[in-house]
């Protein structure tokens, strides 16, 4: 079957071409740059050029594919504040227009399976703080459901058919937010812990998180479903931080008060970091899927194995940068 991935050479995006590859898709990648589509194609993809406003760059690939994966994301700022988030959401209703208009143009019985990729943060935990498949959608949004919510109302409103899928608040790997950020800051002891730590945060690794993508999509009679893609553990931000540490053979961060963190990180991405929410992936889990990462204890411990092979790679074989983004490249140099 054929499979296209929007905003292919993304953190999620370039895993899920890579996973998709391996479990025998075509997978078509939907690049911007020349660096993306390097990834792509190491990743075992063909690379397609496209604009996302743009229906006629790419809707003729979309024709005969069974599902696209829309992981299109603006970049944040190192501060994401409640003004800030107005205009990432904006960015973001604009793509999600575009991507709408390219699989509208199609004829309604050769549109393939939109799945969109969301965040926990647009559930409602409830009197029981916890999400799952059956959740409603906040009413009023916090962190990123800014994003998140307007979204999924336009994908309803344009009619097309699509699954929905809530990752946990924090996709975690060698890359973006925790690869990028978090584990230098850990390593060179900057990074405190946003609040007291205890909160309950939701989490995936990468790889998992790209491959339940790859699931759902060729999952027959999905439409109109969701799906919570998270480890199911009752993880803190604590542990996870203070793990991370341990392992990269430093001391446990200290906790800043949230009202301290906030001015550093910015309102909305304290939010997320720290609301205290369980999840229940049990929906698909009971699909088949299996997790490769059942908890952070081994997807951590993975994960900075993967540094440090970058970090080997670009002290010993300069030439292989090429293929790693610039912050990958700034985050392998900073791991010991």
């Amino acid at each position: 079957m054929k499979l296209l991935v929007l905003g292919a050479g993304g953190f999620i995006g370039r895993t899920a071409i890579r996973e998709a590859a391996a479990a025998g898709w075509q997978v078509v990648g939907l690049v911007r740059s020349d660096e993306a589509a390097l990834r792509v194609e190491e990743a075992g993809g063909t690379p397609h050029r496209f604009s996302v406003t743009d229906p006629a760059t790419w809707a003729e690939a979309a024709r005969g594919a069974h599902a696209v994966i829309d992981l299109i994301q603006p970049g944040l700022p190192g501060r994401v504040t409640r003004r800030a988030i107005q205009r990432i959401s904006a960015t973001r209703q604009e793509t999600t227009a575009g991507v709408l208009r390219a699989l509208r143009s199609l004829p309604a019985a050769e549109r393939p399976l939109l799945v969109s990729v969301s965040g926990l943060d647009d559930l409602d935990p409830g009197a029981g703080r916890t999400v799952s498949h059956t959740s409603a959608r906040r009413a009023v949004p916090v962190g990123f459901a800014h994003i998140g919510l307007p979204v999924r109302r336009m994908i309803e409103e344009a009619g097309v058919p699509a699954v929905h899928v809530y990752l946990g608040n924090m996709v975690y790997g060698p890359g973006k937010g925790f690869g990028d950020l978090i584990v230098p800051g850990l390593a060179r002891r900057r990074m405190p812990v946003p609040g007291t730590g205890t909160n309950r945060l939701p989490i995936i690794h990468v790889e998992d998180a790209a491959r339940a993508l790859v699931h759902v999509a060729g999952l027959p009679g999905v439409t109109g479903r969701s799906f919570v893609a998270t480890d199911g553990t009752a993880t803190t931000l604590g542990e996870l931080f203070d793990e991370t540490a341990r392992l990269l053979g430093v001391p446990a961060p200290i906790r800043l008060p949230r009202w301290l963190a906030g001015p550093f990180a910015g309102e909305i991405a304290v939010q997320t970091l720290t609301l205290d929410t369980a999840a229940d992936p049990s929906a698909l889990m009971e699909t088949g899927f299996e997790l490769r990462y059942p908890s952070f204890r081994e997807g951590v411990a993975a994960t900075l194995a993967t540094l440090a092979t970058l970090a080997t790679l670009s002290a010993e074989a300069p030439g292989t940068e090429a293929a790693l983004t610039p912050q990958t490249r700034r985050r392998a140099r900073a791991v010991p």
